[in-house]
């Protein structure tokens, strides 16, 4: 056994799983104009945030090492189109507890906001979250969406961590050992978290943002699942984070939810 890769890969792996790079938590306020619903049952996620009068009809989710307030601006275009959006913190980010997460983790609490709110019919994730967002309609069968819309989407944890490793100069023999660190406590393959191999079922319709000049996801990931799900890419403006507010996201976003091909059911 390498003992140093073992070790260098142990800890290269907290870092990679570490949420809070400022070691900083928010305080735990209601975001203005929001209404707080109290949820159990999902692990270190106590709660999330809907804006509008109705029953959430958008699901709006934050990319990694942020939370739901970044995604302000796409709440916003929702509304002012009539919709309710609905946002919540990660496990390990925002005001929900801890400094790590897996992306097992933050699946699972989007999984759970699909199956709790079937009145959801759009998903807008960001990033990262752009594989919670593809495992968890894989999963929800039955469930009501029917539009996705991905901003400059990472295609996959293993070519997130791919980049993340080059950055860092690491061996591959260390890389190794974050894949085996993250399988233990994932319980599944690095590889299992491809937005092309998870599933996005066929209904629902997929439209992608991206900007060329990204510099923290290439636009490569973005035409590698737009081949495999059968959309295009759109080029926006804005870089990788301020593309969530770009004129690009809510031209997007209306054209998306002024289809009214899947009417919203009651919910459950």
């Amino acid at each position: 056994m390498n003992v140093g890769a073992w070790v260098a890969g142990y800890l290269q792996t907290r870092t990679f799983i570490n949420t809070r790079g400022l070691g900083s938590y928010p305080d735990d306020l209601c975001p203005l104009g929001a209404r707080r619903i109290d949820l159990a049952g999902i692990p270190r996620v106590a709660s999330a945030y809907v804006w509008g009068s109705g029953e959430p009809s958008v699901l709006v989710l934050h990319g990694w090492g942020t939370d739901s307030t970044t995604m302000t601006a796409v709440v916003d275009a929702a509304v002012a189109n009539g919709e309710s959006a609905l946002c919540f913190d990660a496990p390990g980010h925002g005001v929900s507890p801890g400094s790590r997460a897996t992306m097992r983790e933050y699946a699972h609490a989007t999984l759970e906001m699909l199956q709790r709110f079937p009145s959801i019919r759009t998903v807008v994730a960001h990033s990262m979250s752009s594989i919670a967002a593809a495992s968890a309609l894989a999963r929800s069968d039955g469930a009501n969406v029917c539009s996705l819309l991905l901003l400059a989407p990472t295609c996959s944890l293993a070519g997130v961590i791919d980049r993340w490793a080059a950055q860092r100069g690491l061996s591959s023999a260390v890389v190794n050992r974050i894949h085996r660190e993250l399988r233990r406590r994932d319980g599944v393959q690095v590889p299992h978290w491809d937005v092309r191999t998870l599933g996005v079922p066929a209904s629902v319709r997929v439209r992608i943002l991206h900007d060329p000049t990204d510099d923290v996801v290439p636009i490569e990931d973005a035409h590698l699942i737009a081949v495999e799900v059968g959309a295009q890419v759109h080029e926006s403006t804005g870089g990788h984070h301020r593309i969530i507010s770009s004129d690009e996201m809510r031209t997007a976003l209306s054209h998306l939810l002024r289809d009214r091909a899947c009417l919203r059911p009651t919910r459950r």
